[in-house]
């Protein structure tokens, strides 16, 4: 939930000089019937195009999240145990706490995997299923470090964040991109930063997007630039969005809502 914990910071709505208006909305749904089996996403997001308030156009994207793993670490997901103990779990013994101050190096290379994506597991397979059944996209949400190769000391000393700039960062792929160019890979594979960057096709074949679109380039260029995503109708018909928004045990975590607010007059590529 790094996205939604970040965008969360910026909830208040912006009046630019301009008059339009954006606004970011977070909300934390759940998913606790899905936990520990599959989800189809963890974040949905959702942008409004609105014109004076009036509902102009709506479109949607789904996440589904999964982060590169350091060499020195094993698979690491939450389990069922820590989820349904709630809050308690922040209360940890001393053993937990000496082995997290524990002065150690985690190190990222090209061949590190996305250890908690497995191909053909349930959750893969449920992907694809709901992109056959609703014709919804669903896009992976990948949390690589600035750089590859990558290395970091824990604890951290300083503010920890680099100097350079970010040359990898979150890569946005669509997961019918990933499927087929995993194709050839083995049942139970987990795919490495390498596999994305020799195996993805067009349009990741650039130097740009090689291993996927950047975050900022999926959100600005391609979905609001309306390239990318689902363009939705009534979202309170739309039997696919329906099944992850709208219901509190759906298939899904979070939401993230950007409102686009036009002033009377102005189409600004709204039409």
């Amino acid at each position: 939930m790094t996205l939604i914990t970040h965008l969360s910071l910026q909830e208040s709505p912006v009046r630019l000089s301009s008059g339009w208006v954006v606004s970011i909305d977070t909300h934390f749904l759940g998913g606790a019937s899905r936990f520990y089996r599959w989800e189809i996403a963890d974040i949905g997001v959702l942008v409004m195009f609105r014109r004076a308030g009036e509902l102009v156009r709506s479109k949607v994207a789904l996440l589904q999240s999964k982060r590169l793993y350091p060499n020195e670490q094993e698979l690491d997901e939450d389990r069922e145990p820590d989820y349904r103990m709630g809050f308690g779990w922040l209360y940890q013994s001393d053993a937990w706490w000496a082995s997290l101050v524990e002065e150690r190096e985690f190190s990222f290379a090209e061949g590190s995997q996305y250890k908690a994506l497995k191909i053909g597991d349930d959750q893969y397979r449920h992907i694809a299923e709901y992109e056959v059944d609703y014709s919804i996209p669903v896009y992976y949400l990948l949390y690589n470090p600035w750089s590859i190769p990558w290395t970091k000391r824990i604890p951290s000393r300083g503010n920890g964040l680099p100097a350079e700039g970010c040359e990898v960062g979150c890569r946005v792929v669509p997961a019918s991109n990933l499927r087929r160019s995993m194709a050839a890979k083995a049942a139970g594979t987990k795919p490495s930063y390498s596999d994305l960057k020799r195996l993805l096709e067009m349009p990741f074949t650039s130097d740009h997007s090689r291993a996927g679109w950047r975050l900022e380039d999926f959100v600005v260029d391609l979905l609001l630039g309306c390239r990318v995503g689902y363009v939705a109708g009534d979202l309170l018909r739309d039997e696919g969005l329906e099944s992850v928004f709208y219901r509190r045990t759906g298939p899904i975590a979070a939401a993230l809502a950007v409102t686009i607010d036009a002033p009377a007059g102005q189409a600004g590529g709204l039409e």
